[in-house]
């Protein structure tokens, strides 16, 4: 379950934003890993927006929902394929990720895909499943 955070950002969002590594380590022991904003974006979606490979890591090692969908349906694997972030991408699909999630408007993350070698991991993720 998640808790909804007053205001734009809680501290560890905005420590996930910055992939501030030791302020998220910090911040886990008091913070809920799964609160949302009122968008309803958690902590790794703002780690996935950073680009910080090792904070999308230790969120997802502290329980981060990996399949979070926000108020348009959009989740980390979505955004990070819209995004271009290829290894944000290809670690989200080992953690788990569910590629076949859809937007409100029924775009996947493969429909969104910002580069060819983001297409090519979900095709073939989607195939091995």
């Amino acid at each position: 379950m998640s808790d909804l955070v007053q205001g734009a950002q809680s501290e560890l969002m905005q420590a996930a934003r910055y992939g501030d590594l030791v302020r998220i380590q910090l911040l886990l022991g008091h913070s809920s890993v799964n609160e949302l904003n009122s968008d309803s974006n958690n902590a790794l979606w703002f780690a996935c927006f950073s680009n910080s490979k090792e904070a999308v890591q230790l969120l997802l090692e502290n329980g981060a929902d990996i399949d979070n969908q926000n108020v348009n349906g959009a989740t980390a694997l979505i955004y990070s394929a819209s995004a271009g972030k290829t290894e944000i991408v290809e670690l989200l699909l080992a953690a788990g990720a569910d590629p076949s999630l859809q937007t409100l408007d029924d775009f996947t993350a493969l429909d969104l895909a910002a580069n060819i070698r983001i297409m090519k991991m979900l095709r073939n993720h989607r195939t091995v499943d």
